[in-house]
């Protein structure tokens, strides 16, 4: 076997550009199979761990927090937002009903799909958690048009009524 080894590499050395190019390309393929192998990709429930209810809740602040100190007067601010439930998913599912001589049945079942790791189901929708309520303490807090302003951007972007938003003086 060392000899068969031995006379491979010389017939590679001797060989042209292109048979050398074609051999690493080779010896590159089979190491990205290996590797690939060694650490399998991430599940979808690893994924979902990435996009969790603190981390958008987080997302939606900072976000806001930007738009509403670009409104003017409104100044250095802190944002705090309540979420009305966590996010929902919706699974595909086959639905079978039976109409027999005046009886009626109906079964459901979800669909999946096979991964390395067992079954999963079919995911068809995930909607976000719905903003319930936001609290704005800004420098700008005490200026009726400022409040104003920061309320309205606030009811255009949750949809939520002016109710539901408190907007205060940032204590200094």
């Amino acid at each position: 076997m060392g000899n068969s080894i031995k006379e491979i590499i010389s017939k590679i050395k001797n060989s042209d550009k292109k048979v050398k190019i074609l051999f690493i390309l080779g010896i590159i393929g089979v190491f990205l199979i290996v590797l690939s192998e060694i650490s399998p990709p991430p599940s979808q429930s690893e994924s979902k761990q990435d996009g969790s209810y603190d981390k958008y809740v987080e997302s939606l602040e900072k976000e806001t927090k930007e738009i509403i100190r670009s409104i003017d007067g409104a100044g250095d601010c802190l944002v705090m937002i309540t979420l009305k439930a966590s996010s929902e998913s919706v699974y595909a599912k086959n639905t079978d009903e039976n109409h027999n001589s005046g009886s009626f049945s109906k079964s459901d079942e979800y669909v999946f799909y096979k991964q390395s790791n067992g079954e999963t189901p079919v995911l068809v929708k995930e909607y976000f958690p719905q903003v319930s309520g936001v609290a704005v303490v800004c420098s700008g807090g005490d200026n009726y048009a400022v409040k104003e302003s920061i309320i309205n951007c606030l009811t255009s972007l949750f949809g939520i009524p002016s109710s539901k938003i408190s907007v205060s003086k940032l204590k200094g």
